[in-house]
């Protein structure tokens, strides 16, 4: 996969395809590979590039020497983007939507469409007293990160993934797949300070002048849907996009029905 420079961090991505430009940020414990079904759909009618973030593929591990902003991830989207035609459509899943928001503020009129599949953050909770929602996402941080303190990454990704997909989701998952989760999680750890901590207040988004669309599942985890309620009431002019089903991680295990959603804004016709 190529790689750019963004400042001393090494930022890679994988590219098909050509005409109009689709940059795609992936989920936590991902990658960019995630959005292989998209990009083998898309390929034909846009230019297609989905990078990795801080921690995955050959893109550079956050060093530590500080916590981890979601500017700091925006850099790196900034730095692809110089290498991108003047306007393009930026699109991202959970991590990748909150650090496609966060890029979203300073790109602006560079931006044909933000897609957004359940950003999540989390911090916006506390700050708007969501209670439930923020101890339910906040008890779920709190194992992760002491198991991977402990170096148990297996229990760490059991509750990581036991969270997004459902009880037993981790007992469902097989060998061959469990490896590379367990591989990406400690890039996890510090995404998980940066979501808890004091990030751009909900009024933020309202310099982002393209139109902005928000894709949910109808049986997500309180904690994200909550933040798109947030969202929805203080941008009811945003486009929001309800899937029957898949949950949180419906980008990855149900490609089937977000996928149309995405190509629906990238024709024009959502």
């Amino acid at each position: 996969m190529p790689i750019i420079k963004a400042g001393p961090y090494d930022v890679d991505y994988a590219e098909a395809g050509h005409d109009s430009a689709v940059l795609l940020l992936h989920s936590s414990a991902a990658g960019n590979r995630q959005w292989r079904k998209l990009v083998e759909e898309r390929s034909g009618k846009n230019r297609m590039i989905a990078a990795n973030l801080f921690g995955y593929g050959k893109t550079s591990a956050w060093p530590g020497e500080r916590p981890m902003t979601l500017d700091d991830q925006a850099n790196l989207v900034l730095a692809l983007a110089h290498f991108l035609p003047e306007r393009f459509t930026l699109v991202g899943h959970s991590l990748g939507a909150a650090v496609a928001l966060q890029a979203a503020t300073r790109l602006q009129a560079r931006l044909n469409a933000l897609v957004l599949y359940e950003p999540i953050p989390f911090y916006l909770l506390r700050r708007h007293n969501e209670t439930e929602a923020f101890a339910e996402i906040d008890e779920v941080r709190s194992d992760v990160v002491a198991a991977a303190k402990r170096g148990d990454w297996e229990s760490a990704a059991r509750r990581f993934i036991d969270y997004w997909g459902g009880h037993g989701a981790w007992d469902a998952t097989n060998d061959e797949r469990r490896a590379p989760i367990i591989s990406m999680l400690p890039a996890n750890i510090p995404e998980w300070e940066m979501m808890f901590g004091d990030g751009p207040a909900l009024e933020t988004f309202k310099v982002i002048d393209a139109p902005v669309h928000v894709i949910y599942a109808a049986n997500t985890r309180l904690s994200t849907r909550t933040l798109v309620e947030l969202l929805r009431h203080e941008y009811p002019r945003w486009h929001f996009h309800e899937i029957e089903s898949g949950g949180h991680t419906a980008p990855i295990s149900r490609p089937g029905l977000v996928n149309p959603v995405i190509a629906g804004v990238l024709d024009g016709s959502a």
